[in-house]
């Protein structure tokens, strides 16, 4: 059995069961590492190492991890590297010679960079706002495609803080603050009618909300919930709003 392998392509969709037509739950991003926790002809059971999601990729995606370096962290919108694989937003790069036309500011080192509250606030903001217009795709991580707790995943990762991968999993964490007190860059959870939690977004100023719902944009924050821009009508209840950066 295969104790470690690493996302070598763009992303690997993760499924709730061994088969192509299950549901996609959440994605490998390129660079992140896994253990395989079961396998059998066509599948492996796996739990990415990153937030310890875990699910089914195809075997023949199964790639040897054989790093030993620390690596660097992508934080651009996107760069390829040389056998054609489009690099996400978030993605881990072990051997950036591999890289093709890429900006060394994009490559982060989080060993070596200690960032303020408020410099993690403006990279929130500015890293959020770079994904306006990204479609949703449930179980979704990257620039093609993202879900909610996707967004704010993958937002708080290039920012350097790690948070889990669900909406309801997020909500467990950091303190909780009144709607007044919010900054930018702090989490908003929504719950349905069972007051389960639903959906999630970053705060911005100016009473709105980014997040991504049908696609990443930026919506009106009431004390009660998320309103449409356009429409003004409610379309998410508000639960509660989390300071996670410390």
């Amino acid at each position: 059995m295969h104790a470690l392998g690493i996302c070598n392509l763009s992303c690997i969709s993760v499924r709730k069961e061994p088969s192509h037509r299950s549901e996609m739950v959440t994605q490998l991003i390129y660079g992140e590492s896994y253990n395989v926790i079961s396998e059998s002809q066509e599948w492996l059971h796996i739990k990415c190492e990153f937030d310890n999601y875990s699910g089914y990729i195809p075997s023949n995606q199964f790639k040897e991890f054989i790093y030993e370096n620390t690596p660097l962290l992508f934080s651009g919108d996107f760069a390829w590297d040389e056998i054609n694989n489009f690099i996400p937003k978030g993605a881990y790069i072990y051997n950036k010679e591999t890289l093709v036309d890429i900006e060394n500011d994009e490559l982060l080192d989080f060993n070596l960079i200690k960032f303020s509250e408020n410099q993690i606030r403006e990279n929130i903001f500015n890293q959020s706002t770079s994904m306006i217009n990204t479609p949703y795709l449930w179980g979704g991580r990257t620039n093609w495609g993202i879900d909610c707790s996707g967004f704010t995943q993958i937002i708080y990762k290039v920012c350097g803080i790690n948070i889990p991968r669900d909406a309801s999993q997020q909500q467990q964490i950091g303190k909780i603050i009144n709607n007044e007190d919010s900054k930018i860059g702090d989490l908003a959870f929504f719950c349905n009618e069972n007051g389960l939690i639903t959906h999630t977004g970053i705060v911005l100023e100016n009473n709105t909300i980014i997040h991504c719902s049908g696609f990443v944009k930026v919506d009106i924050l009431n004390p009660d919930g998320i309103y449409c821009h356009l429409s003004n009508t409610k379309t998410h209840h508000l639960h509660s709003i989390k300071k996670i950066i410390t």
